[in-house]
């Protein structure tokens, strides 16, 4: 028995990096099983920024963060971390610096309206025209 693959076969197996994804909104996991607890990173892509939601289902923990692709890594990360909510639209952030988020072993999903996204975009607004 000879098995062969065609080229669309292979093709279809290689996942694109971070680096090369066109700009929109993205969301990845690290599984794939809605069962038990997963890490969630959501994220819009625009020009040469990622700004995104890295959710932790296990710990509970949550932060937003910006920063510049480099091939299936996040780099030159900021994160942002709520201090207080002033209103219902009004929330105070502070600023630090953050770590490189790898994707080599997060899967992509579906993208779909996310609050958690939308929170932190928001977090960033000031800074977003640079």
């Amino acid at each position: 028995m000879m098995l062969t693959l065609s080229a669309g076969t292979f093709i279809s197996q290689i996942r694109p990096t971070v680096e090369i994804l066109r700009d929109g909104d993205y969301r990845y996991r690290d599984s794939f099983a809605i069962d038990r607890p997963f890490r969630e990173i959501q994220f819009r892509k625009q020009d040469r920024y990622i700004t995104g939601s890295d959710s932790d289902k296990r710990t509970g923990k949550s932060y937003c963060f910006r920063g510049i692709p480099q091939q299936n890594n996040i780099i030159n990360i900021t994160v942002a971390i709520e201090i207080s909510q002033k209103t219902a639209q009004k929330t105070e952030w502070k600023l630090a610096p953050g770590n490189p988020i790898n994707f080599d072993r997060l899967y992509p999903l579906q993208a779909g309206p996310g609050l958690e996204l939308y929170k932190c975009l928001t977090a960033f607004l000031p800074n977003l025209k640079d």
